[in-house]
């Protein structure tokens, strides 16, 4: 017989495994009345405790929790290493789960993490926007959170991220000076566009293009609604926009899989990368140094992100420091310059400390 979990109960009463947990163990910040209806279901569905897990509980496990979208991407794999290698340091484990970006499925993974006895969690929120009911009842709760990637404005949660502004801002002060005029932004697929980092990227891009004043910039893609790989939609939304008529010299793809799917739209349409168009991606995948043309794009501090993570984390958990609401942690990337721009040498960084800072409330 399958073993009845505090998951069953919790989705069986409609709330968290937390509050499950903490009305099994006599917790007097549960109701009498939520707590006798948690102990009616868990006898109904003939709940037996790890007995195990409860001893562990009445002191720390020494292992926190990691949620990220994915492993296939290189980004989320050095986050993970980051992470890893930071919580060992400090002494601690590390429970990994994947959302897939989907919602659910993080929810899925959060629960089954708790149920875990993990000290924290450390989460890539897949869905910020339907997902922050759920996140301010963990807060509610008392678990340790840190968001990495990417934040979720209403929800005083820390967050270590890349600078994604002046990421953007890099990129279209490149174009500019390599002297492209006409930039179009590739975005991502709808479900994603609201997420903080999409934003960022393109303000910041776009915020260079109007200090130069001699280009312009466009985002291409938005009424491409399907849902599909990120190559094969940036494949799609640079080849109805050059069948259209749109003019481009250049392509900034939102990050590289993006850019992968835009170079094989314009060498499939007879157009030459970089003579004819340059590419700049971001996050500096893993395969972009051997892409051909190989990729410029922008290089983020990821393992950075991971560990700056598992320090706020450690601190939270172990009682170091009062948390500080919604504090984002920036980390400044930097831009890699490869054969797909057509610049032969890196043009030199210009003083960057007047560029725009992503500002708390700004959209998801």
């Amino acid at each position: 017989m399958k073993r009845v979990s505090i998951t069953t109960i919790a989705r069986e009463l409609g709330v968290s495994t937390t509050t499950v947990h903490r009305a099994l163990n006599g917790d007097a910040r549960i109701s009498d009345f939520t707590r006798q209806r948690v102990l009616e279901v868990a006898h109904q569905l003939g709940y037996r405790p790890n007995q195990n897990a409860r001893g562990l509980r009445l002191s720390r496990t020494h292992t926190i929790g990691a949620i990220v979208t994915g492993i296939s991407s290189t980004f989320y794999a050095r986050i993970l290493d980051g992470i890893e290698n930071a919580a060992r340091k400090s002494g601690y484990g590390v429970l990994l789960g994947c959302s897939h970006d989907s919602p659910q499925k993080e929810q899925e993974q959060i629960e089954l993490l708790l149920e875990r006895q993990v000290d924290g969690l450390i989460i890539a929120p897949a869905d910020p926007a339907a997902s922050i009911q759920h996140y301010l009842q963990l807060v509610h709760e008392g678990v340790p959170l840190v968001f990495v990637g990417r934040h979720v404005p209403g929800v005083p949660v820390q967050s270590v991220e890349t600078n994604n502004v002046s990421g953007g801002y890099l990129v279209g002060q490149h174009l500019c000076n390599i002297g492209r005029r006409n930039i179009a932004i590739v975005t991502t697929i709808a479900s994603k566009r609201q997420y903080s980092y999409v934003h960022e990227r393109i303000h910041g891009c776009l915020e260079a293009v109007q200090q130069f004043g001699n280009a312009t910039a466009q985002v291409i893609g938005e009424d491409i609604l399907e849902t599909m790989p990120l190559p094969d939609f940036a494949y799609r939304a640079v080849s109805q926009h050059i069948q259209k008529g749109g003019m481009l010299d250049a392509i900034f793809a939102i990050n590289d899989d993006l850019a992968y799917g835009a170079i094989g739209a314009l060498l499939d349409l007879g157009l030459h990368v970089p003579e004819e168009v340059s590419v700049v991606g971001f996050n500096d995948e893993a395969m972009s140094a051997y892409f051909r043309p190989p990729l410029t794009t922008v290089r983020t501090a990821v393992c950075q992100i991971g560990s700056e993570a598992v320090r706020l984390l450690v601190e939270a958990i172990e009682g170091a420091q009062q948390p500080v609401a919604a504090r984002r942690i920036l980390l400044m990337p930097e831009l890699v310059v490869r054969g797909s721009c057509g610049a032969r040498l890196p043009i030199a960084v210009q003083d960057n400390s007047n560029q725009p800072k992503p500002k708390e409330g700004d959209p998801l």
